[in-house]
C-alpha cells in the first residue's frame, strides 16, 4: 500500500544538519522548495518558488486556491515532492488557522499526486498554539531517524464530519494498532448519548478536537473585530444598539467560562436607566441581538442568572498570540538569536493594533461599578511599550538604526514617560551622532514626568550623564 507522506519537520538554526539529515533519506532530489529565503536549505538546488506564488500570503488563506496553484506547478515541474518553509506563518495574522488550512492542502496534494510534502517549522519561531496546530495538521513527523506516525493527526473528513468518539478511536488506533478495530463495540448504544458532555465542545480546540467551520477569529487589540468563519460580524442589527451589542460581547469575552451575572451586565449597560425589571428586559433583547450578530442561538448561553459566550472549537483570540510572541521574542533575544527575534517581534508588532477594546464607549470601559477592562488594558499597553523598545534593541543589534528609532517612537506615542523607551531613544541618537536630539529627548522625558508629578530615576540620569560625555 502506498504511504501518503504529509510530514512536519521541526528544526532550528542551532542544528542546521538536522533538517538536511532528515531530508537526505527521503528521495527528494526532484522536489520543489517553497520559500522566500534564498538561504533556506541552500545546499539543495531544487526549483524554488515564493510564498506569494502559492497564495499563502493572503488573509484569510483560500485552501482551494493554494491547492490549485501548487498542483499546477508540481505537475508542470514533474516534482516528486514539495519542501515548504513554514516561517510564513510567523508574519501571517491568521497563522494558526493558516496552518490548519495548509495541513488539509498538503494532505490532498500528497494523496492526489503521490508525492511527499515536507513542512519545515522553525521551532524557535513557532509559538505554542502554532505548534499545537501543526501537530493536528500532519500525518507524520520527520527526523534523521526517518518518518514517524503522528498520533495526533486526524484526516480532514473526520475533523469536519465525524463525531468525537470516532476521532478519538482513530487517534488511539494510530498509537496502538490493536485499538483501531475496537470502535464498533463502543458505537453500540452511543448515538443517543452524544452531546451529553458539553464541556468538550465549549473549550478552545486542543489536540484531537476538530476546529469548527464557524470558529471565531477575535481581534481585541485596537478595534474589536470578530470573524465567524471568514465573515466579519456585523454589530449593527435592525432593532439593536450596535455599541451595546459590541460591549456585551467584550464583557462576556473577558468574563470567560464563569460568565457574568445579569445584574452586573445591566448595571454596566444601563447604569441609571430604568428599574431592574426594565434592565432585564433590555438585556434579554440585547443578548438576542448578539446571538443574531454571531449567527447562532448557541453563541451565548444562559445558566440561571449568568450569561457566558460559547466559542466554537478552534476559535482564536489575538491576546494569547500576542503574549506568546512577546515572550518568544524576548527569549530569542536573550539567547542572542537576533534574526529569529526580529521575525517574532515583527509579528507581535503587527498584531498590536491599539489598546484593548479601543473603540468601546468610555462610559462602559470606565465603569464606576465594575473595573472590568482598564487593568487588563493598561497591562497589555505596558507589554506593547516593552515590545517596542525591546524591538528597537534587536534592530540596533542588526544595524537597522532607522527602524530602531521608529520602534522607540511607537513606544513613546503609547507612553511618553517610559524610562526604557526614552533610554533606548537616547542611545540611538548618540549612535547617529545627533547629540542635540539626545539632549532634547531627555528634556521631553523630564517634562512628561513633571506633568504627572514624577521625577526621573537614578539609572536614566546616570545614562544621560554617560551619553553626554560621548563624542
Amino acid at each position: 500500500m502506498e504511504i501518503i507522506v504529509n510530514a512536519a519537520l521541526f528544526s532550528d538554526d542551532s542544528t542546521p544538519d538536522f533538517a538536511n539529515d532528515s531530508l537526505a533519506g527521503q528521495q527528494l532530489s526532484a522536489a520543489s522548495i517553497l520559500s522566500d529565503d534564498p538561504n533556506f536549505l541552500e545546499k539543495l538546488l531544487q526549483p524554488r518558488l515564493g510564498i506569494a506564488t502559492a497564495a499563502l500570503d493572503h488573509m484569510p488563506i483560500d485552501g482551494e486556491e493554494v491547492y490549485a496553484k501548487l498542483r499546477h506547478h508540481l505537475v508542470e515541474a514533474y516534482a516528486t515532492g514539495l519542501i515548504i518553509d513554514m516561517r510564513w506563518v510567523v508574519g501571517n495574522l491568521q497563522g494558526l488557522l493558516g496552518i490548519q488550512t495548509w495541513g488539509g492542502v498538503a494532505d490532498r496534494l500528497a494523496r492526489d499526486l503521490g508525492i511527499k510534502i515536507i513542512s519545515i517549522y522553525d521551532q524557535d519561531l513557532t509559538i505554542e498554539e502554532q505548534m499545537q496546530a501543526a501537530l493536528r495538521a500532519h500525518r507524520q513527523m520527520l527526523a534523521p531517524s526517518g518518518l514517524h506516525d503522528n498520533p495526533f493527526w486526524i484526516p480532514v473528513d473526520l475533523l469536519q464530519r465525524a463525531p468525537l468518539d470516532e476521532q478519538l478511536f482513530f487517534m488511539l488506533g494510530r498509537i496502538v494498532p490493536e485499538y483501531a478495530n475496537r470502535h464498533g463495540r463502543r458505537q453500540d448504544g452511543q448515538m443517543f448519548a452524544r452531546g451529553a458532555t458539553p464541556s468538550w465542545i465549549t473549550k478552545p480546540a486542543t489536540l484531537g478536537v476538530p476546529p469548527s467551520p464557524t470558529r471565531w477569529h477575535i481581534h481585541c487589540l485596537g478595534e474589536l473585530q470578530v470573524l465567524v468563519g471568514n465573515t466579519p460580524v456585523e454589530w449593527r442589527q435592525p432593532g439593536g444598539a450596535a455599541k451595546k451589542i459590541r460591549t456585551l460581547f467584550a464583557y462576556l469575552l473577558q468574563s470567560g467560562d464563569k460568565g457574568a451575572h445579569a445584574d452586573q451586565i445591566g448595571e454596566l449597560l444601563w447604569p441609571e436607566d430604568g428599574t431592574e425589571e426594565t434592565k432585564r428586559a433590555r438585556l434579554h433583547h440585547t443578548v438576542a441581538m448578539l446571538r443574531k450578530a454571531l449567527g447562532s442561538a448557541d453563541s451565548v448561553q444562559r445558566a440561571g442568572e449568568y450569561y457566558r459566550l460559547r466559542p466554537p472549537s478552534g476559535s482564536w483570540i489575538d491576546i494569547d498570540t500576542f503574549e506568546q510572541l512577546c515572550r518568544r521574542g524576548l527569549s530569542l533575544f536573550k539567547r542572542n538569536e537576533i534574526e529569529a527575534a526580529f521575525r517574532v517581534y515583527s509579528a507581535a508588532d503587527k498584531l498590536y493594533a491599539g489598546d484593548l477594546f479601543e473603540d468601546l464607549p468610555l462610559e462602559y470601559v470606565r465603569s464606576e461599578t465594575d473595573d472590568w477592562c482598564m487593568p487588563r488594558r493598561i497591562w497589555l499597553r505596558e507589554m506593547a511599550v516593552k515590545l517596542q523598545y525591546d524591538f528597537a534593541k534587536v534592530c540596533m543589534a542588526t544595524n537597522r538604526i532607522r527602524e530602531a528609532l521608529d520602534h522607540c517612537q511607537k513606544a513613546l506615542a503609547i507612553d511618553p514617560t517610559s524610562e526604557g523607551a526614552n533610554a533606548e531613544a537616547m542611545k540611538i541618537f548618540v549612535a547617529q551622532g545627533r547629540m542635540d536630539a539626545m539632549h532634547r529627548q531627555f528634556r521631553q522625558y523630564r517634562a512628561s514626568l513633571e506633568a504627572i508629578g514624577a521625577t526621573e530615576g537614578i539609572e536614566i540620569k546616570s545614562l544621560y550623564r554617560e551619553l553626554s560625555r560621548a563624542r
